[in-house]
This record gives structure tokens, C-alpha cells and sequence, in this order.
């Protein structure tokens, strides 16, 4: 029989930064070598990622780990929707990765019920997420999640060296 893990949701510290950044490139490194070149993916720097999430938490941007038996496997960022018109109060998941041997165990599903209390709590009506068109995957998950695709879309390079992405826009109600 399998033993129960015990899973905690915290905001995240600035101790964590190093996890973050690891989950973060063991989760691109699966969830995008069909998109992105796997040079470029190899490429990927855990001190340089390390830097970016300690900036970022420093900053104060919203970001959530998930812990299993204590070590971090897992993160979700939030922050005010970055491509709203002025005066728009809309939110935005900015990035949910886990590490993917954690994939499939309800682990991105409990990260994102907790971001939209929070966000519902922070007077946000709405949330969005950017999506890859051709991620199959992460378009069902959002969608089981009561995402609904909007109209919107935007071409992005997401990171140098790689191929120009089209990402979907969805939406959902929090409040």
C-alpha cells in the first residue's frame, strides 16, 4: 500500500529560490523539448534561474511552493494581468511548473485552488493564463479547471535562441 505524503502550500521564501529555480528547469526541460531546441533547454542556468526567482521574491511577486515530505516540488506565480488595459483589476497566473515526477498527482490542481482564493480574496474578478496552443496538455488542464479559451493570441519567443510560440489566452471567474 502506499504511505500518504504529506504536501504543504506556503508562499514562498527567499531560502527557496534555488528549488524554485530547479523545478523550474526540470519542468521546461520535459514540458517544452517539443517547442524549443533541446541546445537551448540544456543551455538553461540554474545560478542564472536562481537569481531571477530570489529577484522576484524580493520583489514581493506572489509565489506559492508545494512541498512533498518537505522538499519543494513545485511553484505557482500570480500577479496583476501584465497585458490589461489601464485600471483593469484582472489577475494572472504567470508560471505554474512542478517537477515531473510529481506530474498528474492533483499537486497543480491544489496550487491553483489556493491561488484563486487568494486572488478572489485580493479583489480579483477574473484570472488569466497564457497558454501554448499546440500544449495539449496544460490546455486540458486549465479547461478541468474551469479556464474557458478566449480570443486572444500572441506570438512569444520564450527565450533566446528559440522558435516564436503562438499562446492562447484563458480566462476565468474567481469571484
Amino acid at each position: 500500500m502506499d504511505k500518504l505524503l504529506t504536501t504543504t502550500i506556503r508562499k514562498a521564501l527567499l531560502q527557496d529560490a534555488a528549488a524554485i529555480a530547479s523545478n523550474h528547469i526540470c519542468s521546461w526541460q520535459e514540458t517544452y523539448k517539443e517547442y524549443i531546441p533541446a541546445s537551448v533547454l540544456n543551455s538553461l542556468s540554474l545560478k542564472e534561474k536562481t537569481e531571477q526567482w530570489r529577484a522576484l521574491i524580493k520583489q514581493k511577486v506572489d509565489i506559492l511552493v508545494v512541498e512533498v515530505e518537505h522538499e519543494i516540488v513545485g511553484f505557482l506565480s500570480m500577479c496583476v494581468f501584465r497585458d490589461a488595459k489601464p485600471n483593469n483589476n484582472d489577475g494572472e497566473i504567470s508560471a505554474i511548473y512542478l517537477h515531473p515526477a510529481y506530474w498528474r498527482q492533483g499537486l497543480g490542481t491544489k496550487l491553483c485552488q489556493i491561488a484563486f482564493a487568494e486572488l478572489s480574496k485580493s479583489g480579483f474578478k477574473y484570472v488569466y493564463v497564457w497558454v501554448l496552443s499546440r500544449n495539449n496538455g496544460a490546455r486540458v488542464f486549465y479547461e478541468s479547471l474551469g479556464f474557458a479559451m478566449t480570443q486572444e493570441k500572441k506570438i512569444e519567443e520564450f527565450c533566446e535562441g528559440g522558435a516564436p510560440l503562438e499562446e492562447i489566452l484563458y480566462k476565468k471567474t474567481v469571484k
